[in-house]
């Protein structure tokens, strides 16, 4: 499986190599024309925007072919609509250089990494994205593979003289749209990572790249061309079959030149389309960095550190009775409960005693203001005197409600060591 994760990552790449063009939204008239057109767009606004991909759909008599454009590495949503799609297919032809039998999964062991596929890893990772084989199953049924073995594709890079590279490299550079980049938004990196805007801009700043303007070479190459005939190949054998409902899922890369194939060389016409979020670029969807948070959090741990010792004191000398926030600042030396603060969290709020099976709990609700979310700063004890809850009555007041609830919910811990 040396060739698992290395197409799709030269099929990405690609896409910024090839210099694919931004596409407005097309009407149906408009769509029946043969001019060619790219599969992505980067679809920029004020929030943010989107990186779209294109599902185009055909029709040759009774039969239906769609067209399915990917992007090797993008949100898992999109990656679930996808295969949600595909079920309903008599046949999914899919694209991956490796034998037909290979059929990806999540949780797949893989055999060795080519550096492509570190670089794939390493963009998805920097981009907050999964990789495509992460999130997607390749064992349904109806998956056909309709791509080159790693035999065929040595061979036919071997034929053309060329090599893995240098398919990356036909394209050459493409020289930036100057007037484009004057109308873009500037981005601060430093100032985005900061206020936790910083994933978002570098998914902005990506998505402009891979869908950059026109200055792609027309030059055939194997990694495009010579797949994209591999695949029409195996599309003639299962319309043969007597498969009518059919898709192609490969690359945005790929579907120009394979749309230009089905409508002038083998008479489909085009029926619908429809452009899919492949990367949400919002920065909505990457919320701020609360300031400070770090230290907040440190502080609520050492508070509620304090406030549990104190608890456990009080229950040991009272028959295991739990104390009020009153009782216990009664006793105190100074009049107030330990801690930074006199009974109130960094974020302003009352700390919280919760009581639980054979012991009991100190909160700090932190940055949300719910006890009992994932986000809590926790102190839990155990105490060994019978009587824990036996007198604790009236004293509970509010904090009744809480015990319920953390019952089924309760954090394991501060969310800072999961």
């Amino acid at each position: 499986m040396r060739s698992l994760l290395l197409v799709p990552v030269l099929a990405l790449l690609a896409s910024s190599l090839f210099a694919q063009k931004q596409s407005p939204i097309q009407s149906p008239a408009q769509a029946e024309q043969h001019a060619p057109r790219p599969f992505v767009r980067f679809l920029e606004n004020d929030e943010g925007g989107f990186l779209q991909v294109l599902v185009a759909t055909y029709k040759s008599g009774d039969r239906t072919l769609t067209l399915y454009g990917c992007v090797h590495v993008a949100d898992r949503s999109f990656y679930e609509g996808m295969q949600k799609n595909f079920r309903k297919l008599d046949a999914l032809l899919y694209e991956l250089v490796a034998e037909p039998d290979v059929r990806p999964f999540p949780e797949m062991e893989k055999n060795g990494e080519h550096w492509l596929s570190i670089v794939q890893n390493g963009m998805g990772s920097g981009l907050a994205l999964q990789g495509q084989f992460a999130c997607m199953d390749y064992r349904m049924k109806n998956f056909v593979h309709a791509d080159m073995t790693d035999e065929e594709w040595l061979n036919a890079l071997g034929q053309a003289g060329k090599s893995e590279l240098g398919e990356l490299m036909v394209g050459g550079f493409v020289e930036p749209d100057r007037e484009a980049e004057a109308k873009q938004k500037p981005v601060d990196l430093v100032k985005a990572f900061r206020n936790g805007q910083g994933i978002s801009q570098l998914r902005i700043m990506m998505g402009r790249v891979l869908c950059s303007p026109d200055g792609a070479s027309e030059q055939p190459t194997v990694i495009i061309h010579g797949r994209n005939e591999k695949c029409l190949a195996v599309l003639k054998v299962q319309l043969d079959a007597g498969k009518k409902n059919l898709g192609i899922f490969y690359g945005a890369a790929h579907m120009e030149h394979l749309e230009q194939r089905l409508l002038k060389g083998f008479g489909w016409k085009r029926v619908k389309e429809e452009w899919v979020n492949a990367w949400d670029c919002r920065h909505s969807s990457f919320p701020k960095v609360e300031k400070g948070l770090k230290q907040k959090r440190y502080r609520a741990r050492r508070d509620v550190g304090k406030l549990a010792k104190a608890v456990q004191v009080w229950c040991e000398a009272h028959e295991g009775e739990l104390p009020s926030w009153e009782e216990l600042r009664a006793e105190a030396a100074n009049g107030k409960l330990p801690g930074r603060a006199d009974g109130e969290d960094p974020w302003g709020r009352d700390y919280v005693l919760v009581p639980v099976d054979g012991g009991f709990e100190v909160h700090s609700a932190a940055s949300d203001g719910k006890v009992g979310t994932e986000d809590d700063v926790v102190d839990a004890k155990r105490v060994k005197e019978k009587s824990l809850f036996s007198s604790f009555g009236e004293k509970r007041g509010d904090q009744e409600r809480y015990r319920d609830r953390l019952e089924t919910e309760r954090p394991a811990g501060d969310a800072d060591s999961k």
